[in-house]
């Protein structure tokens, strides 16, 4: 008999009923039909299946005759089959296909409904004691923000924990993806549209009040020992540099809640006045009230000393401006001079001269320009591709300037003067007037009178809607003004701010954070809750 033949035949034996099998064949195939009934037909006990998957992983591996006569029956039944039911991957879809979609949805559905939500589900453990706890929210400083009312002195134990989560969450809000249920639909609707994924429509800043938070101290990990003399972020990473007259210049990275210390530089010889980034922060500068400065290399971790200005003998270098992204750094002189020198080279290039003394200079954003101001009220601009004076103005109203600024994008300039006055000024409108002739008067649009001491610093975040001003000669002066409203914010800093004296102040580069250093050590940090990102 040929092989055609021996295969028709043990099919034919197989399907049809034969005297000739033996009672535990005719066992097995019972067990088998009552097991598929109960899958398949629905069963009340619901270790049918498992018996019946059990069963089915034995049998596959296994080379019994009983499996392989069912193998051989399901072959010739669907010939089509793919090769899945090969693989051992049969019984995961054994069920699926024999039985009624509608009936598998109103059995999940009926299942969801009973089945308890993770909401009404009790706790896994609760702490008993915590009711009995008693907290005392005056004994801190740091828990006086915790109370509701002004003469709330302890609350329970429970209670406090509420507080704290409260307070955690309006530091750190829950992101609008993470609050979202709909997690598929909103890939979905992301695929239906072919506009860019990255919005940038950007909200604009109320002018009435500012919501601002306050966080761990930047350098909470390595406090100065002498007042902070400089704070600035780095232009891209989340990165704090530190300065003062302790001689140390200290790196942190900022993130609100460890702000852990990156590296500490300690300069015996240099009390530090001014410190900043350079070339796009890779490298840093310090300098102070000496006749050399130091340069920090920061990808190679070098640090270099700098004697002074070549060819120009300058007692002190602490006055030093400098351009992050451009090639340019100033040291301001006697006389008016203002000295330009590399910051690939370290070396000089040109002097820039002002009929009186310099007060303050200022670098535009893209470094091809400079911002000069002097005691006789009169403003210079520099193209320092050509190294001459395109423009110059003069405003009366200005009592002995002091500090300058400009805007990221040169919209607005900004003067403060040794009364405490800060005048802002419309670049567009100056820019229209220069047109006619280099030098002209100049009116401010808005003029701030919030300060009652001189005016120490001026800076604008990057979006040019804060301007933070500031002095030194009084604690907690500093002030955020609106713009282009030109409005003095009127809920911060409050009475239980305690600034200190600001030395300096810095955003970072998306306002995301403000730091604040002042005369006790402390580089203060600020969360700008309007803006999302670092």
């Amino acid at each position: 008999m040929d092989a055609s033949g021996q295969t028709k035949r043990q099919l034919r034996v197989a399907g049809e009923p034969s005297a000739k099998r033996t009672k535990d064949s005719v066992q097995t195939k019972t067990r088998t039909e009552t097991d598929l009934e109960l899958l398949v037909f629905g069963a009340d006990e619901e270790d049918a299946s498992g018996r019946l998957f059990s069963k089915l992983g034995r049998e596959q591996g296994s080379e019994s005759p009983a499996s392989s006569d069912n193998e051989n029956d399901e072959d010739d039944e669907d010939d089509d089959s793919d090769d899945n039911e090969d693989s051992g991957e049969a019984p995961l879809f054994f069920v699926d296909t024999e039985r009624d979609q509608q009936q598998v949805e109103s059995e999940s559905e009926a299942e969801s409904e009973d089945a308890p939500s993770e909401a009404d589900e009790p706790a896994a453990w609760e702490d008993d004691d915590m009711q009995d706890a008693t907290v005392a929210l005056k004994s801190k400083a740091r828990l006086r923000k915790l109370r509701t009312e002004e003469d709330e002195d302890s609350v329970s134990g429970d209670v406090y924990e509420e507080r704290l989560r409260r307070q955690f969450e309006k530091i750190n809000p829950v992101p609008k993806w993470a609050a979202s249920d709909d997690s598929d639909r909103v890939g979905s609707d992301l695929l239906q549209t072919s506009a860019p994924l990255v919005s940038h429509t950007h909200v604009q800043l109320p002018s009435s009040s500012i919501d601002i938070a306050r966080v761990r101290n930047a350098n909470q990990a390595a406090v100065s020992q002498s007042a902070v003399q400089s704070v600035q972020f780095h232009p891209s990473a989340s990165v704090l540099l530190t300065a003062g007259l302790d001689k140390t210049l200290r790196l942190f990275e900022v993130d609100g809640k460890e702000n852990q210390k990156i590296q500490s530089i300690y300069f015996k010889d240099l009390p530090i006045t001014s410190a900043q980034f350079i070339r796009g922060g890779h490298e840093i500068v310090a300098s102070g009230r000496r006749g050399w400065y130091y340069a920090v290399d920061v990808e190679h971790a070098s640090v270099t000393r700098i004697n002074g200005v070549p060819g120009r003998p300058l007692k002190s270098l602490e006055f030093m401006r400098t351009s992050t992204d451009g090639d340019r750094m100033a040291f301001m002189g006697n006389a008016g001079q203002i000295h330009l020198v590399s910051t690939r080279t370290k070396q000089f290039v040109h002097t820039l001269p002002m009929n009186g003394v310099v007060r303050d200079v200022e670098f535009t954003n893209d470094g091809n320009y400079l911002w000069s101001t002097g005691l006789d009220n009169h403003v210079y601009q520099w193209d320092l591709r050509q190294n001459q004076c395109v423009s110059r103005w003069h405003d009366p109203t200005v009592f002995r300037p002091t500090c300058l600024a400009i805007s990221q994008d040169a919209t607005y300039y900004a003067s403060g003067d040794h009364a405490g006055v800060v005048n802002i000024y419309d670049a567009r409108a100056m820019r229209e007037e220069a047109q006619d002739s280099t030098f002209f008067n100049v009116r401010p649009f808005k003029a701030v009178s919030n300060l009652t001491t001189a005016v120490h610093g001026l800076r604008f975040n990057h979006s040019a809607e804060i301007l933070a001003v500031y002095s030194r000669k009084k604690k907690d002066q500093l002030k955020l003004v609106h713009l282009p409203s030109a409005t003095v914010f009127s809920n911060w800093p409050g009475s239980n701010s305690h600034l200190g004296h600001v030395q300096c102040v810095d955003f970072s580069p998306k306002s995301g954070f403000m730091a604040v250093g002042n005369d006790a050590g402390k580089a203060l940090l600020y969360r700008l809750q309007h803006y999302p990102t670092y």
